[in-house]
């Protein structure tokens, strides 16, 4: 199958003040087009940087990353956010008093000439389609900062699944995000995995970072093991999350069950 993202020998540093400092290295993975892949690894491993670093957010690193055969330096920033979006953990700088609806229409200004300023009937459209699948149609028009926080999230979802243009051929096309489970109850990350993985079987390819291992189990195909700025395996899910790997890289002890065609991990220490 073909490959929609590949890193060859990435390397990427940086340090802080306080005299902290962290090195992804040598990093050299390739996704398969349409799959949906989960990045784990224990806090501090580099999960969150190596997905900035695919998706364009950072630019002093050294080796290649390239997203359908093309080396991502070679896009400008509207064609490439059209086939790839990114979302982070924390999104801070959102206009607490916008619209929802006005919030989410931001996400088709990649699709916009550089003097396009009113959003077409299309436009339209992909927003509506965008409310209606996160199901959030029942606070369209509420003002940003006056909905919770995991109604919140699931509009910033709805942002970026616009400015993919759910409404075309998702093949080829990548969301990433960081952590989407962050402010949401037990019942509204399935909804939210569940949207992701239908987005996913229309061809979508899909990288998340995940902290709940039962969630990647369930959801995704492929996992990408992280630890200390390196990629320990990129397999498919099951041959990543194992009681081996669980007792190595998480210092736990576990048991792994099947039950219909699912597998569930029973914490024991």
């Amino acid at each position: 199958m073909s490959k929609v993202i590949v890193a060859e020998d990435l390397c990427y540093s940086y340090s802080r003040d306080a005299g902290y400092s962290f090195e992804l290295r040598s990093i050299n993975i390739k996704i398969t087009k349409g799959s949906f892949v989960s990045v784990i690894g224990r806090n501090g491993s580099g999960k969150s940087t190596l997905i900035k670093l695919l998706a364009k957010q950072f630019g002093s690193y050294s080796g290649n990353i390239f997203l359908e055969g093309k080396n991502i330096n070679e896009y400008g920033k509207r064609e490439f956010a059209q086939k790839l979006a990114y979302l982070p953990q924390n999104v801070s700088v959102v206009n607490e008093g916008i619209e929802v609806v006005d919030l989410i229409m931001l996400g088709r200004y990649p699709a916009k000439g550089a003097l396009e300023f009113v959003n077409t009937s299309e436009d339209r459209k992909i927003v509506h389609e965008c409310i209606e699948q996160l199901g959030i149609g029942e606070i369209a028009f509420k003002k940003f900062g006056e909905i919770s926080g995991g109604q919140k999230q699931k509009v910033l979802i709805a942002l970026t699944l616009a400015q993919l243009d759910i409404s075309s051929d998702l093949h080829g096309k990548v969301f990433i995000v960081d952590e989407p489970l962050t402010f949401l109850d037990v019942n509204h990350q399935y909804e939210v995995f569940n949207l992701l993985k239908a987005f996913n079987k229309r061809g979508l390819t899909v990288i998340s970072v995940i902290h709940d291992l039962n969630i990647a189990l369930k959801f995704t195909d492929i996992c990408l093991l992280m630890n200390i700025g390196s990629v320990v395996k990129l397999d498919n899910t099951e041959d990543v999350i194992t009681e081996e790997m669980l007792r190595e890289h998480f210092l736990i002890e576990s048991r792994i069950t099947e039950f219909e065609k699912n597998f569930f991990i029973n914490y024991l220490t």
